[in-house]
């Protein structure tokens, strides 16, 4: 026992110390009243601190909402796509889009698109989509033959729809780039599980 206290440190050793911030103000000593000069010291660092973390905060949010694919905030108003598609069996076809999209009274959200094929005159469809859920979409198409279903999980949105002919199904992946202003569109086209088809499109979106 008498070796254990020995070899604790004194208690005179043992002191608090000053904030280095105080120790260089005048007036800024612990137990005692602060002068004006250190009061003004202590106001600086705590508004440096709150506009520090408003700024982290800020900056946060800001990517969130520029990463995150919400349909209807990313596609509102006017976007313009070019892309190609690819059927088996088949030459490669250019296409454009123009699209349109609003969203309605009763919170669902209407998208219009022109489309044009090279060569071929130009066609127009309609979605109309509204979330069931969060994260998840049901949506109607002019060309699919059954509503479409949609998912969301952080910049990404899938899609899957049954086209009109033939019982191709649509399967779509639309990534929002991190500049807020592009989307990239890859879609895959199967025929009873079979990819019989592919499409690449380049989505500006112009809010």
């Amino acid at each position: 026992e008498a070796s254990a206290s020995s070899s604790a440190p004194p208690l005179r050793a043992i002191a608090l110390r000053e904030p280095p911030l105080l120790q260089q103000r005048p007036g800024c000593k612990m137990g005692q009243s602060f002068s004006p000069s250190c009061v003004g010291t202590m106001r600086t660092c705590l508004t440096q601190a709150v506009f520090l973390a408003t700024m982290l905060i800020s900056q946060a949010h800001a990517q969130n909402l520029t990463t995150s694919f919400v349909p209807e905030k990313v596609f509102a108003g006017r976007s313009e796509g070019n892309g190609e598609l690819h059927l088996f069996f088949g030459r490669r076809q250019a296409f454009s889009v123009a699209s349109l999209g609003t969203l309605q009274g009763d919170g669902s959200f209407r998208l219009v698109q022109d489309v044009h094929f090279e060569g071929k005159p130009a066609t127009s469809r309609a979605w109309l989509m509204r979330q069931t859920s969060p994260g998840h979409y049901a949506a109607t198409l002019t060309e699919a033959s059954a509503p479409a279903v949609g998912r969301t999980d952080g910049s990404r949105l899938t899609l899957r729809y049954p086209l009109t002919h033939w019982g191709l199904v649509m399967h779509q992946t639309l990534d929002l780039a991190a500049d807020g202003q592009t989307v990239h569109n890859l879609g895959t086209i199967r025929f009873f599980g079979i990819p019989v088809g592919h499409l690449r499109e380049t989505i500006q979106l112009k809010h």
